[in-house]
């Protein structure tokens, strides 16, 4: 089972560590320092046995919570620990939000099913809004949201 808590400035560089691992995309240190430094941005840690194993981002603004991001190491995905910080997180948006937001790469398969099977529902799609790196061509976005106040 994780743990979770609060993201500090001392964890910057095991976070950005672990987005660089874990992620083809990864955001980088600038992105999670801005969060930190936000009202309204929840940065939490998700931890095995004291050992950082993923991390989240969320945004709240009036009645509206946007995940911003989610991730976990390459050597943990698929064990579960996506789904339970998701839940996390979730439980966190319902405290002061009605709806939560997110956007998902159409590639990011996986990621996809887990939120459609925590409740999520496809909304729209954003036309080529992740941009072309040396990997990828641009890639449409896939909004999705959860009616938080049920």
């Amino acid at each position: 089972m994780l743990s979770f808590r609060d993201m500090t400035e001392q964890d910057l560089p095991c976070v950005t560590q672990l987005e660089t691992e874990a992620s083809e995309h990864p955001w980088k240190a600038r992105h999670f320092e801005d969060s930190l430094g936000k009202s309204g941005y929840i940065c939490c840690i998700a931890s095995l046995n004291e050992q950082h194993v993923g991390h989240g981002v969320l945004m709240t603004v009036a009645d509206e919570a946007h995940l911003l991001i989610i991730t976990i190491s390459k050597s943990c995905q698929g064990k579960g620990y996506g789904k339970q910080l998701l839940q996390h997180l979730v439980m966190q948006a319902r405290q002061n939000a009605d709806t939560l937001f997110l956007e998902v790469r159409e590639s990011n398969v996986s990621a996809f099913n887990l939120y459609l099977n925590e409740g999520l529902g496809e909304i729209g799609r954003r036309k080529n809004y992740y941009p072309a790196n040396e990997h990828h061509a641009s890639e449409d976005a896939i909004v999705m949201a959860l009616d938080l106040s049920v």
